[in-house]
């Protein structure tokens, strides 16, 4: 037997397959949806799981692309569906987009600009004047897994509603004409806008999704030439049982090419004429028998639990499943309970008719099978109250103790001291179970956002400090904006003059670092050759500019060691917890370190303290070492640090510097002690520049959102680093992942010991309490030394373990 004839040839189970695939089967519905959609139609691809909805999106926007058509995929599942609000949901959907399609568009600041837009009314705007306008050719856009939005906490119709307007701005708006949508998902149309008074999901072609059809699956034999010398005939009996089912058809074919190799010995080949009778006992031995075994990866039970799934439709379909398995097939209406039930993959529809999908569902999901699913609907034990006459759910697990025992107190079941021994290998096992879930969770994230507010909780009770004196900031606001000529600023917030006198009245005060942070991307008006003289010669004026693509260059009369970059690094809520200090490519700045960090080390460069880096590779001042954050330190779960990031420590200060106008400083209002041997940062604080909206860990918890200007942000992560090199004040620190580990288990253990000595729940409620409370205390005096250690992994170990042994000493496990 030639088992060499395809030595790379591979069926593919589960997922999708990429276009160029081997084992892709081109159905009819790949040329419809090309079709329909290289004509501009939207459509729509609702079927059930499994059956290669994805592959077909994948395919058809190849070809697509290959037609100059621009496409992108938002798979909705990626953006979430649990906790998350609306404001995120839409916010995420263009963020795909501007990925989708490398839109060159900054989305915070894009987003903070129409705050006071609806979620819905952003992305409307998005579309038409940001995708429509940077985007000259055809677009489709993809929308994957719809079913998604049923499990979300508010209403999409708004969502789909806008779909269908921009199909209804063609009329008006020809750009609109070159837009084109494609929804695919375990839905139906009625699903995606569920308000019975709004107008129903209405547009769009339906691309109608069947299995795989014999004449279409030529490209499925090339893996079967191996098995039989006749593999078309091998195949048509795998489509007979399958269906064409595409998950199914791809799986029984991998089983059986994969049955000719025994321990990678050859076996034989299947006998001529005798496929069918082979087929029929493989799929009986390697998929019916012990089908719950076998499911794997999972087709058959996701079958089920979506039949299953609630308890209330459930009885519904099974009986709607029954009367189809009793007689044959029953005749589609299209109702809820029989497009719920197609959904589910089971039946599907041929020929007006319901049907069973394949036989290989006929006989796993059999008769019998669905009697012993309709008794347990039907037959749930219960007992009832006599004093009370409420009916309540016997646990399955004691359904048969007597009535009488239900009213027995706990205290009057007689009971045995155990061994100590077995009380502390109770506590051990509870406590690793505890451990690992939570440290399983909170290596998937699921507890950074818990983490990263109890960090933004105990840097706001950090003891209140005074302003830094080591920095004045030199503020331009709303009216030193107003204040100067239009035709001079030229969109800009100081203009040249205001400059020039700005930078010679603070000069005669003989300040040691002079920082601005305003963007001058363009050379000095040649009216003001001494102010561009000045820039170039100054030895303390330092400026910005913006790392990334494009970037923001920084003005030209400025070296390139007089640069440093003003980009920050928000966390996935926007608030601003990290400071970068370098990166590795900074272009266009001609520097890699930070404003921050070239306007520090300037100043401390007076005071004999030179940066450099020591021998683990970290920026050093002085004896402070700047660690740098590593992949997912402390709550972290989720980012992995690129450049050289520290934690940002904030001054608890209301206001971190002492603070004068730029009206006050060209008045003479400035004291020249002021200024003296003091570092000045000139920037921006007038909202009409939207510089003043950052983030932070104090913006939260004061009752309304507060914000810091950009200025106020570079002040503070001047003052941490010259906080810490001359006041020692603690960088903020974390312990290695095996410190945190043990921590959490020794917490957990705890948890333990404490439910083990409680007489009662209630008990170990008071006592858990207490614990919780050290935990903390301890936490937050940590923190007050620069120390960030896990709190909610140890408090949710110790809860965890404490209950799973309350819950056990009721079932009174001995040895």
């Amino acid at each position: 037997m030639n088992t060499e004839l395809q030595p790379t040839y591979r069926y593919q189970i589960g997922g999708s397959l990429p276009p160029d695939s081997s084992t892709y089967v081109v159905r009819q519905a790949d040329s419809d949806l090309f079709n329909a959609l290289l004509a501009g139609e939207y459509c729509y691809v609702l079927n059930s799981r499994q059956m290669g909805k994805s592959s077909l999106r994948i395919r058809t926007m190849d070809k697509l692309q290959a037609q100059g058509i621009i496409c992108a995929e938002i798979e909705l599942t990626g953006i979430g569906s649990q906790q998350i609000t609306a404001q995120q949901w839409y916010g995420g959907i263009i963020q795909e987009l501007i990925s989708g399609f490398d839109l060159p568009i900054n989305r915070r600041h894009w987003l903070r600009d129409r705050e006071d837009l609806s979620p819905v009314q952003r992305l409307s705007e998005f579309i038409e004047t940001v995708l429509l306008t940077q985007i000259p050719q055809n677009i489709v856009i993809f929308i994957d897994e719809i079913d998604s939005i049923l499990s979300l906490n508010f209403l999409t119709d708004e969502f789909f509603a806008l779909i269908r307007n921009c199909y209804n701005q063609r009329a008006s708006k020809p750009d609109y004409k070159r837009l084109t949508f494609a929804l695919l998902g375990v839905a139906t149309p009625s699903d995606l806008i569920q308000d019975k008074n709004a107008t129903p999901f209405n547009i769009g072609r339906a691309i109608e999704l069947r299995g795989f059809q014999f004449h279409e699956s030529g490209a499925l034999v090339a893996g079967l030439l191996g098995r039989s010398n006749h593999p078309q005939a091998l195949l048509k009996e795998i489509l007979y049982w399958t269906g064409g089912q595409p998950f199914l058809t791809q799986k029984l074919c991998w089983l059986i090419a994969q049955s000719g190799f025994v321990q990678s010995q050859e076996v034989d080949s299947i006998p001529p004429a005798e496929e069918s009778k082979w087929v029929e006992q493989f799929v009986q031995k390697q998929i019916v028998e012990h089908w719950e075994a076998h499911d794997d990866p999972e087709h058959l039970k996701t079958i089920r639990d979506r039949i299953l799934r609630n308890a209330r439709d459930s009885e519904r379909l099974l009986l709607l499943y029954q009367q189809i398995l009793q007689y044959g097939k029953i005749a589609a209406i299209n109702s809820d309970e029989q497009m719920e039930l197609r959904l589910s993959g089971i039946v599907t529809k041929q020929e007006s008719y319901l049907r069973v999908y394949n036989p290989i569902y006929e006989f796993v999901f059999n008769c019998n099978w669905v009697r012993t699913k309709l008794i347990r609907l039907r037959t749930s034990p219960i007992r009832v109250d006599k004093a009370t006459e409420k009916k309540t759910k016997i646990p399955e697990d004691i359904k048969e103790i007597q009535p009488e025992s239900w009213n027995n107190p706990p205290e009057a079941i007689p009971t045995r001291k155990e061994p100590w021994w077995w009380v502390g290998l109770r506590v051990l096992i509870a406590s690793a179970i505890a451990t690992s879930l939570v440290l399983g969770v909170r290596s998937r994230g699921g507890l950074e956002s818990w983490e990263l507010q109890v960090f933004d909780h105990l840097m706001r009770l950090q003891p209140q400090e005074e302003p830094d004196e080591r920095l004045l900031i030199v503020e331009i606001t709303e009216k030193d904006v107003q204040a100067q000529p239009a035709e001079e600023r030229v969109g800009a917030s100081l203009s040249d003059r205001a400059f020039a006198q700005l930078l010679a009245k603070l000069e005669s005060y003989q300040p040691q670092t002079i920082g601005l942070d305003i963007y001058r991307d363009r050379p000095v008006d040649a009216n003001y050759p001494q102010l561009a003289q000045a820039m170039k010669t100054s030895d303390r004026l330092f400026t910005i500019c913006h790392y990334g693509n494009p970037g923001v260059v920084p003005p030209p009369e400025v070296s390139g060691e007089r640069q440093g970059f003003n980009n920050v690094v928000l966390d996935t809520d926007d608030i601003l917890r990290r400071h970068l200090l370098a990166v590795s490519d900074a272009s266009p700045c001609q520097n890699q370190y930070a404003f921050s960090i070239q306007v520090a080390s300037h100043y401390l460069a007076a005071q004999g303290i030179e940066p450099h880096l020591n021998s683990d590779g970290y920026l050093q001042l002085g004896s402070t070492v700047f660690k740098t954050l590593d992949t997912n330190p402390g709550g972290y779960s989720t980012i992995k640090s690129s450049g050289h990031q520290i934690l940002l420590n904030y001054r608890a200060t209301n206001q971190i510097a002492e603070k004068i106008t730029l009206i006050d400083v060209l008045n003479g209002q400035l004291n020249p002690e002021q200024v003296k041997n003091r570092i000045v940062l000139i920037g921006t604080t007038a909202p009409s520049f939207n510089d003043h909206r950052w983030l932070t860990p104090y913006s939260k918890g004061q009752g309304t959102v507060q914000t810091m200007t950009g200025i106020e942000i570079q002040a503070q992560m001047v003052s941490q680093i010259l906080s810490a090199v001359l006041d020692q004040q603690p960088l903020i620190w974390w312990w290695s992942e095996p410190i945190e580990i043990l921590w959490i288990c020794g917490w957990s253990l705890i948890g333990g010991l404490l439910a083990q000595t409680s007489r009662s729940p209630r008990g170990f409620l008071v006592r858990g309490g207490v614990a919780i409370a050290i935990l903390y205390g301890s936490g937050w005096v940590l923190f007050l030394q620069g120390g960030w250690i896990p709190l909610v992994p140890a408090a949710l170990a110790l809860v965890m373990t404490g209950g799973m042994l309350i819950v056990l000493s009721r079932f009174k496990i001995n040895p």
